[in-house]
Formats: C-alpha cells, structure tokens, sequence
C-alpha cells in the first residue's frame, strides 16, 4: 500500500470523526451548556474545552494534511470545494467559536453566550458535513 492509497482511506475516516463530533457538539454538548450549574460552569467548561481538545486538535490537523497531500497529488473541483469547507470550519472555529468559549471561561455561565455558541456553530456543522458528503459522493 503506497501513501496516495493510505490518504485516500484516511481522509474519510477523519470527515467521518469530525462529522461525528460536530453533530455531537451540535445537538448535545453546546445545547447541555445550559443545563450547567452556574457556580461549577467555569471549572466544568475549563475541563471540557481541555479534554475535548484531545479529540479536535488532531483530526483538524489531520483533515488538513490529508486534504492537503489529496488536492497537490490529484486536483479537482470535489477536492477544491472540500478545501473551501475546511477553510470555513477552521475560519469558524477561530472567529466564531473560540471568542465565545474565550467568554464563558472568563466570565462563566451565560445564556446569551451559549446561545451565540450554538446558532454560530451551525457553520462548521455545515461545513464538516459538506466534507464527508463531497468523500462519500467521490468514493461512490
């Protein structure tokens, strides 16, 4: 098995993770902040963002080297708009996402805020579905 055939198992192995996280961050954990005890929220969302760091750190990185390596080997348009996508998720998470957890570590439980997290979120939900999609799409 040569590296072209590894990044082309691997890439939708790590969409498929990041699929399954974001929808989990989606529709669970960012929603469950509201649930949080508002004395504990800043300690709890301190171990979160920590531990689930362990989880997207990697497969964001991997994401981009596999896509990466898969759009200098092989070009295409399929390719090209996966990398837009990724683009936005990564714009998203830094932009949009990070400022808000940034908030609710400094200043702790807030509504408004977890809200934001939600609604904002929408975006890399979107974005990392569209990258497994476009895989699935390409693999069939």
């Amino acid at each position: 098995m040569n590296i072209p055939d590894i990044v082309l198992q691997l890439k939708p192995l790590v969409d498929a993770g990041l699929f399954v996280l974001i929808w989990l961050v989606q529709w669970i954990i960012y929603p469950s902040f509201e649930f949080c005890d508002p004395d504990r929220f800043k300690s709890w969302h301190a171990r979160y963002t920590h531990l689930i760091s362990f989880f997207v750190i990697p497969l964001m990185f991997a994401q981009v080297g596999l896509h990466g390596w898969a759009i200098v080997s092989d070009p295409s348009i399929a390719g090209w708009v996966a990398i837009l996508c990724i683009a936005i998720a990564w714009v998203s998470t830094f932009v949009l996402s990070v400022p808000c957890h940034n908030r609710l570590q400094q200043f702790g439980y807030d509504v408004a805020t977890i809200g934001r997290l939600v609604q904002t979120n929408w975006l890399r939900t979107a974005a990392w579905t569209a990258v497994l999609v476009i895989d699935l799409c390409v693999l069939a």
